[in-house]
């Protein structure tokens, strides 16, 4: 009997270390890109779990029949410990299957967070594009700032870093989860992606990030004014994450060619194959050189 106990003790922290095991493999298996694959994932985790805790406890019941308390103490006590080690070893390693996995996803948000602005980096706007539905409705807005060469270069890489922690600080503000991204993709670049938005929704996203952005920074013992210029496009049915960036890109472009402190819209102009497409925009935005004049620019704008 005192064998049997034993080896029914032994199957049951076997069978622990399976489960325990199978759910660490399936969290790595099935850690896709897609909500499928989480789904998927979920399940299997479940089940592995409810099986194994019920085969654990149909082992820990039939090491203990026979037993009871007319055999003897000892008779009772040994196989009842053991399942109960059992147990909580395995809730032991299943509570560490879940710092390990915490501490996988913590790594992961270091990967895809810019260090310096604390805003998502090229690698949270790779992870997002793998994420999006291929015909959901998106606004890009690419954002550049304006004469930030020059101050990088005159002050120094240090002030350079001080403006983008700022910009970044501003620009945060205009995150919202599952609905617009943040993404600084280099330098003074960033890239801002609206889910479920229409044009109109984006013009007036462009000009709220232009009123807070377009300002006067004190930055140490310099204040600096800087002005920032955007680029607009819309996605139309399925996404091509390369082809919205570039047009972004090149309305951006135009913007800073009309003057500082605009946003311009992409248009892509059919009538006129070889015009370029920095060209087909519409201006909506006046520009601006000074604190004063983007107050005059507000105020003339709501009226």
């Amino acid at each position: 009997m005192e064998a049997r106990n034993y080896m029914l003790a032994a199957s049951s922290v076997l069978i622990a270390a399976l489960t325990v095991y199978s759910m660490f493999y399936l969290s790595r298996k099935f850690s896709g890109r897609n909500q499928k694959n989480r789904a998927v994932r979920a399940v299997l985790i479940i089940f592995i779990a409810g099986a194994g805790m019920s085969a654990m406890h149909l082992l820990g019941l039939k090491s203990l029949q026979g037993t009871g308390f007319a055999s003897g103490k000892d008779g009772f006590v040994l196989p009842l410990t053991l399942y109960v080690l059992t147990l909580t070893g395995m809730l032991y390693l299943f509570s560490r299957l879940r710092m390990l996995l915490a501490e996988r996803e913590q790594l992961k948000e270091l990967a895809y967070c810019d260090s310096l602005t604390s805003l998502l980096n090229k690698n949270g706007m790779d992870h997002f594009w793998d994420h999006c539905k291929p015909n959901e409705q998106l606004a890009v807005l690419f954002l550049d700032l304006n004469r930030f060469k020059s101050i990088n270069d005159t002050l120094g890489h240090h002030v350079g870093d001080l403006l983008l922690q700022a910009v970044g600080t501003t620009l945060s503000q205009f995150s919202s989860k599952g609905k617009r991204h943040i993404f600084r993709i280099g330098g003074d670049e960033f890239v801002i992606i609206a889910k479920r938005c229409g044009r109109k929704e984006a013009e007036q996203l462009a000009l709220r990030i232009l009123e807070k952005t377009t300002r006067n920074y004190r930055l140490e013992k310099h204040e600096l004014f800087v002005s920032a210029s955007i680029g607009i496009t819309m996605s139309h049915g399925k996404i091509d994450r390369q082809k919205l960036l570039k047009e972004a890109d090149s309305a951006m472009y135009n913007a800073k060619q009309l003057g500082s402190g605009r946003y311009s819209v992409y248009k892509e102009e059919n009538t006129n194959p070889a015009k370029p497409a920095g060209q087909s925009v519409s201006l909506l935005h006046g520009g601006v050189t000074s604190p004063k004049e983007l107050d005059h620019k507000r105020s003339s704008m709501r009226a």
